[in-house]
């Protein structure tokens, strides 16, 4: 995917985002209004009529011929958004029961990145792909910035298992172009949106309170103290 190119023109325009116009709305839980406006620091979709966008349906062609059931089957299992996907790459101890406080940190993260999401989707109001539900805009997915967010801060919980939870993301934000619900630009786009999110969060002392907390938490649960 080509993550890369956008990522650290993305992140050199974090701190300096302006809020999106609009009508007021609730605060997000962790992030203060400004933090990020992905409406400014993503790329818009590519052009009905672009070289990108016959790229984005040859993957998806592709993808959709060669998908297997089982491909269907684990696109399916990853419909829900919860963090407790992970479990069997951190171990059966990461439970909600076990691990309350991360499972509301990780609870509010999330909702905190689909509410940008949800702007971003709106701005931009890119049709589904043809035969996807058109329930409301592709670009960026939502799966893929969960995904991001998720992995990059439940590492920061178990680097040992680092590479394991990365791996499990991808497999996880690119189940939406098998299940034919998203396009691989926008399960790009929202792996940078993931990306950008977990950075903002990162930076925000309610944030890493909650953060060291839960991160006590779940090492004591999985006997890495």
């Amino acid at each position: 995917m080509r993550r890369a190119a956008f990522l650290a023109t993305a992140l050199a325009l974090l701190c300096c985002a302006p809020a999106s116009a609009g009508k007021a709305e609730a605060p997000l839980y962790y992030l203060p209004p400004a933090a990020v406006d992905l409406t400014v620091l993503l790329a818009p979709p590519p052009d009905p009529n672009s070289p990108l966008m016959r790229y984005d349906e040859k993957k998806m062609a592709q993808v959709l011929t060669e998908r297997t059931p089982a491909d269907l089957a684990r696109a399916a299992a990853d419909e829900k958004r919860t963090v407790f996907v992970f479990t069997p790459i951190v171990g059966a101890a990461f439970t909600a029961a076990k691990a309350p406080l991360a499972a509301a940190l990780f609870k509010h993260a999330s909702d905190d990145t689909e509410r940008l999401i949800e702007a971003a989707k709106a701005y931009y109001d890119r049709p589904r792909p043809p035969g996807a539900p058109q329930t409301h805009g592709s670009y960026p997915s939502g799966h893929a910035a969960f995904a991001a967010c998720t992995a990059i801060l439940l590492s920061q919980m178990v680097p040992e298992k680092r590479d394991e939870i990365f791996q499990r993301a991808s497999i996880f934000a690119e189940s939406r172009i098998v299940a034919g619900v998203h396009y691989p630009s926008d399960v790009e786009a929202g792996w940078i949106s993931g990306t950008v999110i977990a950075s903002a969060l990162l930076r925000q002392p309610k944030f890493q309170a909650d953060f060291a907390a839960a991160k006590a938490e779940v090492r004591k649960a999985l006997g890495l103290l």
